[in-house]
């Protein structure tokens, strides 16, 4: 008898095969607990270790014992005669049928183990009902982290903008901003809740596990009108296989929400800046950081972004992350304006050659053009350009009407904040802007409402609480001056009392020179939102203009917006105050 025979006499084959069966089952199986257990990664590395450790075992034993009727005896100690290798084949084909029969089971619920199940009664709200709209709506979730290293979360954030970002892309499809749909992240309010307020019929929700080079990504699309599942699966594969990932969940919706695509939008569903991971990675690390909007959390982007064009140089997408990110560090104040500005226009022009229709490019230029440049016309014609290429990129819309709002041209900056509050509803930015704007021209009441939207959004932003002080303080209810000048402190880590001396001289005038000597000892800037302010609104008006030329001279990031803040108007016809406005190309 051959070595093939034998072995198969001896019911080698079948135990191995029935071994490899039970060990996938066990694995699928322990996938599928581990989050719900929330053990680490390591253990589903340990369970395919042992398993691999025990499959020459197995074999050894198949080879050299046989299962009698009097138990487990040495091979050599049957008599051939009187063995029943036939009939426990017969068994162990009967065991990888079970077996078999049990794996579909565990994929059954491995493809909906993530299904969020909620009560209708408690998500029905009759006085508030979600109306169904004529055109299709989808959002888009942040996909939950589900790795043990918590800094694995930009992966699972990349991975839901970069989703939002392809399905932005289809026509007839609303598909709200970024900033919108993280306003959910880790909330515990229902689908019906989220999908009124963000005003969409579909919700997409996820969770990424990545270990190692593996990553595990579940996704499920949910009509929140009926609070069912559309579509749902899980994608187990190495990190190099992301973008397959990416593509094969955007195609599944459109599917799921029967759409159809002209021949542009089916390539833009499968269209990747770039195919190296690598890079990606990278790129989905800055990106990360630059959503967080802070000094040191720009600064912190610029690394991860140089190695993203380091590695691959024709990544459009992250030159463009890249000239956003140097385009609003003096901003910040992380850096000046003759470091990073040219940077950002080297990286806005390095993205367009490569992809002469990036909408995100032509907006980073746009607003350097305008910001730094004084070039308006050009910013204009590059403002509409990306928008006409990307209409729902609410970026856009923000910065192009902070560029109108500064030439006075108040309604049509207005206009454009519109498209951005309807592209990102609930962007605790694009109400501050909206805020910002009023606050301009004089309508305080106005911004106070917009400002209070933002802090209800975004209560740890800064920017709106600060503001509210000083529009309160000019509507003379010093009172809440005070109180938001408190809160802004707060969330800044300082005291406030240059800010609670000038409220008080603006409430008692006596109290002047105590308000003015604080800010002279104090390391306030100089520019157009700090003593170039203050001490327009305490009547300092000489102060005030040689303050705002110190700044302008310094390179003040905000200096155009003196233009639009009805405050200086008091100075406009001062020759100095004109002589700035002439070299920012912004006299009538």
């Amino acid at each position: 008898m051959s070595l093939f025979d034998e072995l198969k006499r001896r019911n080698v084959f079948r135990v191995g095969f029935a071994y490899l069966v039970l060990g996938w089952v066990l694995l699928q199986v322990v996938d599928v607990v581990l989050p719900i257990l929330e053990l680490p990664d390591w253990v589903a590395r340990l369970v395919l270790l042992l398993l691999a450790i025990g499959f020459p075992v197995v074999l050894f034993f198949a080879w050299a014992f046989e299962l009698t009727p009097e138990g487990i005896k040495r091979e050599r100690d049957v008599d051939r005669s009187r063995s029943i290798t036939p009939q426990t084949g017969r068994k162990l084909d009967r065991l990888v049928i079970g077996i078999l029969a049990v794996a579909v089971v565990v994929l059954l619920l491995d493809r909906f183990r993530e299904t969020r199940v909620v009560d209708v009664t408690e998500s029905e709200d009759v006085s508030n009902p979600i109306v169904a709209s004529a055109e299709t709506s989808i959002a888009v979730l942040p996909f939950l982290n589900m790795s043990d290293d918590e800094s694995n979360e930009y992966f699972s954030d990349g991975i839901s903008e970069e989703l939002l970002n392809v399905l932005v892309r289809i026509d007839g499809l609303r598909v709200p901003s970024r900033t919108s749909s993280f306003n959910f992240k880790d909330s515990d309010k229902s689908i019906a809740e989220i999908g009124r307020e963000l005003k969409v019929d579909h919700i997409l929700e996820g969770s990424v596990r990545k270990a190692g080079e593996r990553i595990r990504v579940t996704a499920q699309l949910i009509d929140v009108q009926t609070d069912t599942h559309l579509w749902s699966d899980s994608y187990t594969r190495q990190v190099d296989d992301i973008f397959a990932v990416q593509d094969e969940i955007a195609k599944a919706i459109v599917t799921a929400l029967q759409l159809t695509l002209s021949g542009a939008e089916q390539n833009s569903l499968s269209s990747h800046s770039t195919s190296d991971v690598a890079a990606y990675n990278k790129y989905l690390q800055g990106r990360f950081q630059w959503n967080q909007r802070s000094a040191e959390s720009l600064l912190a982007a610029v690394e991860p972004l140089r190695e993203a064009v380091d590695i691959d140089p024709q990544f459009d997408q992250a030159w463009s992350a890249l000239a956003d990110t140097y385009a609003l560090i003096p901003e910040y104040k992380a850096g000046s304006i003759g470091e990073y500005i040219p940077l950002g226009r080297e990286a806005a022009e390095r993205a367009l050659q490569i992809k002469p229709d990036s909408a995100r490019a032509l907006t980073a230029l746009a607003y350097i053009k305008a910001m730094y440049e004084y070039d308006f016309p050009g910013a204009t014609a590059d403002f509409e350009r990306a928008i006409s290429l990307e209409p729902a990129y609410a970026t856009a819309h923000q910065w192009y009407a902070e560029i109108l709002a500064v030439q006075r041209q108040t309604e049509k900056a207005l206009d454009q904040m519109e498209l951005a509050a309807q592209a990102d509803p609930l962007s605790a930015i694009v109400s501050h802007v909206i805020g910002w704007i009023h606050w301009g021209v004089g309508d305080l009441e106005e911004a106070i409402k917009y400002y209070q939207r933002a802090h209800e959004v975004a209560p740890d932003m800064p920017n709106p609480v600060g503001n509210m002080s000083r529009v309160y303080a000019l509507l003379g209810r010093y009172d809440d001056a005070r109180v938001m000048a408190l809160e802004n402190a707060q969330l800044l880590g300082k005291y406030p009392d240059v800010d609670l001396a000038v409220i008080d001289a603006m409430e008692n005038p006596e109290l002047k020179p105590r308000a003015l000597e604080m800010l002279e000892k104090s390391d306030y800037g100089r520019g157009v939102f700090d003593a170039g302010y203050i001490y327009i609104v305490l009547d300092e008006h000489e102060k005030a203009i040689q303050s705002l030329e110190f700044a302008f001279e310094q390179g003040d990031p905000y200096a155009i917006h003196v233009n639009r803040m009805i405050v200086y108007d008091v100075l406009r016809d001062d020759p100095r105050f004109q002589a700035m406005l002439e070299k920012m190309n912004l006299l009538p």
